[in-house]
Order: structure tokens, then C-alpha cells, then sequence
């Protein structure tokens, strides 16, 4: 898609990351990944900033950002585009992420329903990033309603490694947990489904001769190395291996440790619990940030737009 270019990419990819931090950070603060996480507060820092900078970098690919800024007022209210949902969805994100922020910075409790207000905000960010892609019908490979499901699961995965590389160097309270590779596995279960039902479909010819040729372009063609090695393999796999490795190793540990003498398993509990992530975890964890930027400049420039049926 000759007319998108490198800024959307990147603004794809950083709206889903910073919406994902977020949510990261709220699932541990709940207890969801476990009960002494020690990724309750890293992921909210990130939040704002990611997704304010890509917002940035999307309003310069707008086109209109220095030029004819008018423009972008009016877009304010045209409530029958999904862009203008965006705006308003980004905007109140950035600020509630913020002041949440702020106030975990602070150490200070922040009110429950906005931390609940940032988490809707952050998913329906998530959400909105695949789906400014997904309502462009002269665009098969795009439009899909499986878009938004694919742009969730990354954001949430892409989300969760950057606030554990970012929390295993600033933070010195609470620990890894089996919880946090356990969510994890089910999040690149869930994308690796999402991105062989989306194949599948554009394979069969569903989408056209458009979104085959497309999909052919991603798995075949010239983006085919982008596409097995760092989305597939660096993305999916290797996060796989390696986070699927580390939970049955921890939980054949805690079976280990429920048949010890409870001071053994005390001490041995809390070494276990201090153990900071290995070498292997930050590099997978970067290896999935690289599949997720990796995945969005996929989407962009493998797609084949159509005009009175005839590809372009």
C-alpha cells in the first residue's frame, strides 16, 4: 500500500504497546498475574508517553498536522468516521494514563474507576488501531473484522514483555510469578489461532484475488522472510519455546517444593520468588516486540488495494 508509509507502521505498533503496558500493569495491580508482581507499576509509567508519541507521529502522517491543521478540527466532529473515534478514545487514554500514572509515581492510591476507565480506554485502543485498518474496504487484506482480535492479542503480548524487560531493570519490589508465563502462553496461543484463521481466509479467495495475492506476498513472496523469520519465528515461536520451557520448569518446582518441610519450603519459596528473569526471557522478550512491530509493517505493505474490482 504505496501511500502508508513507515509512520503508521510505527504509530500501529506503538498505539497497541502503550494500550498494552497498560494493561499489563492493571492485571498485576488486580493480582491476575500473581500475588506479589513485580510488573504492578512499570507498565503504567509507559503507557501515556508510547501511545502520546504515536499519536504524534500519526498526525504527521495524516498530512495535515503542520499544513492545513483546520482539518483536524473538523475531524472532531465527524462522528461517522472511525477515525474521529480514535481521537477521542487516544485522547482520554493519554490523559486518565497519565494522571494514573502519576499517582502510582507518587505512590499515591489512585480512584478505583479510573484505573477501570484507563483499562476500557486501553483495550478499546487496542481495539481501534486494527480497526482503522480493518474498515478500509478498497483494502481485502485489511478488511477483516479479525483485524481487531489480531491487533488486541499483540498489544497484549507486545505490552506484557516491554513493562517485564523495563520492570526487571527499576523495579526492586515483588517478583516474577508462574502467572505472568502462563498468561503469556495463552496470549501467543490465542494470536497464533487469530493469524491462521486470517491466512486461511485470505488463501481460500474469501477476500478475492486481492487478498491472495497479498497473503502470497507475506508467505511467499518477497516479504516472506519478514514474515517466518521475525514475526513467526521471533514473534511467536521462540516466545512459545521459551515461555512454555520456564512455566513447566516453575511448575514442576512448586510440586517440588508442596512435598519439602515447610521451612525448606519457605526458603527455597522465597529463592524462587527473588530469582530475577534470565538472560533467555529479556531476549525472547525482546524478540516478541520485534515480531510486533515486524507483524503491523506486515499488514501495511503487503496489502494490495483494489479499484472497480481490478487490483492496483
Amino acid at each position: 500500500m504505496h501511500h502508508w508509509h513507515w509512520l503508521i507502521v510505527i504509530y500501529l505498533f506503538l498505539g497497541g504497546l502503550g494500550a498494552g503496558t497498560y494493561l499489563t500493569s492493571f492485571a498485576a495491580e488486580k493480582g491476575w498475574l500473581g500475588n506479589n508482581s513485580h510488573l504492578k507499576r512499570a507498565g503504567y509509567y509507559l503507557a501515556a508517553p508510547i501511545v502520546a508519541f504515536g499519536t504524534i507521529l500519526l498526525v504527521f502522517d495524516l498530512g495535515q498536522g503542520l499544513h492545513k491543521p483546520w482539518l483536524l478540527i473538523r475531524l472532531l466532529f465527524n462522528l461517522g468516521s472511525v477515525m474521529t473515534w480514535g481521537v477521542y478514545i487516544l485522547s482520554a487514554f493519554i490523559i486518565v494514563g497519565l494522571i494514573k500514572g502519576y499517582l502510582v509515581f507518587k505512590n499515591k492510591t489512585a480512584p478505583g474507576a479510573l484505573t477501570w476507565a484507563g483499562a476500557v480506554l486501553a483495550l478499546a485502543t487496542c481495539a481501534y488501531t486494527g480497526l482503522l485498518v480493518a474498515v478500509v474496504e478498497a483494502v481485502p487484506f485489511w478488511n477483516t473484522m479479525l483485524m481487531p482480535f489480531l491487533f488486541v492479542a499483540s498489544a497484549l503480548s507486545t505490552g506484557l514483555s516491554l513493562t517485564a524487560l523495563i520492570a526487571h531493570f527499576i523495579e526492586n519490589e515483588g517478583q516474577s510469578s508462574i502467572r505472568e508465563g502462563q498468561a503469556h502462553l495463552g496470549i501467543i496461543a490465542v494470536e497464533l489461532v487469530i493469524v491462521a484463521m486470517f491466512f486461511g481466509i485470505m488463501v481460500s479467495g474469501a477476500k478475492g484475488s486481492a487478498g491472495v495475492e497479498s497473503a502470497y506476498l507475506a508467505l511467499f513472496g518477497p516479504y516472506a522472510p519478514v514474515f517466518w523469520g521475525y514475526f513467526i519465528v521471533l514473534g511467536l515461536l521462540l516466545p512459545l519455546v521459551v515461555f512454555g520451557r520456564e512455566y513447566l520448569k516453575n511448575k514442576q518446582f512448586a510440586r517440588t517444593v508442596t512435598t519439602e518441610p515447610s521451612s525448606i519450603r519457605i526458603e527455597t519459596a522465597a529463592t524462587a520468588q527473588g530469582h530475577q528473569a534470565s538472560f533467555l526471557n529479556l531476549a525472547t522478550d525482546v524478540s516478541v516486540l520485534v515480531g510486533g512491530l515486524a507483524l503491523r509493517a506486515l499488514i501495511i505493505f503487503v496489502a494490495l488495494p483494489v479499484w472497480d474490482g481490478r487490483i492496483l
